[in-house]
């Protein structure tokens, strides 16, 4: 990975536009984890992007759309979980960048939890958790039944299942918040949909949108 992880006027401009509270610091959290990602990387092969611009768009700006469609997120002291938080997407980023939430990122990787940790602290995060385990074993127990107001995911399994594994933990009235991409939502909506029939959930999904530079187009599928 490129050491260099400053981001571009042009993307300085969008990432502004998220109206993070106390930017300047979010930025230079943001740098700091993309040199601490770098490094990690090498080792352990967290991920696949190898530019400070893939860093800032598919990973940073990705993660804050969500804001755009879901602005209650920034200001609510919502408590999240982030279902297959990987290396920290978007548990890490919406931890920095809206302190007001309070965030619990599952995985069932050591590996991953041990980096997330890492960084964390790096990072002096107070209001990140990080758990290792599988969200179904974590719904099992008494303890984080109706505990969440949203629970969302990005880029690990289908709406079905991420649904089906973790529908205890989430509160009356709570959101689920899948980002996905237009194609995958094409199945996954209606299968989620038919999964639900008499559930008393429903669902419905964004417009798709483009990431900047033409790297990418993404979707929200979520609970009304």
């Amino acid at each position: 990975m490129d050491s260099n992880p400053n981001s571009s006027p042009e993307l300085n401009e969008i990432l502004k536009s998220f109206n993070i509270t106390g930017y300047p610091a979010f930025e230079a959290s943001m740098m700091k984890f993309y040199a601490y990602l770098a490094e990690e990387n090498e080792k352990y092969n967290l991920t696949r992007l190898t530019t400070p611009d893939e860093f800032w768009i598919k990973h940073v700006i990705d993660v804050l759309y969500i804001v755009r469609y879901f602005p209650e997120i920034a200001s609510s002291n919502f408590k999240v979980a982030d279902i297959g938080a990987g290396a920290g997407f978007p548990s890490i980023v919406l931890a920095c960048a809206f302190p007001n939430l309070h965030i619990t990122a599952i995985d069932s990787s050591h590996k991953k939890t041990d980096f997330m940790r890492r960084a964390s602290e790096l990072l002096e995060l107070k209001n990140l958790s990080v758990l290792t385990v599988r969200a179904r074993e974590m719904a099992a127990k008494r303890e984080w039944k109706l505990k969440f107001d949203i629970i969302t995911a990005r880029a690990v399994s289908t709406s079905t299942d991420i649904y089906s594994e973790a529908r205890g933990m989430l509160r009356k009235n709570g959101k689920y918040i899948f980002y996905k991409t237009p194609r995958q939502s094409e199945t996954e909506l209606g299968d989620i949909r038919k999964l639900t029939v008499t559930h008393a959930v429903k669902w419905n999904c964004t417009e798709p949108f483009s990431l900047p530079r033409n790297l990418g187009e993404r979707i929200f599928i979520y609970s009304l």
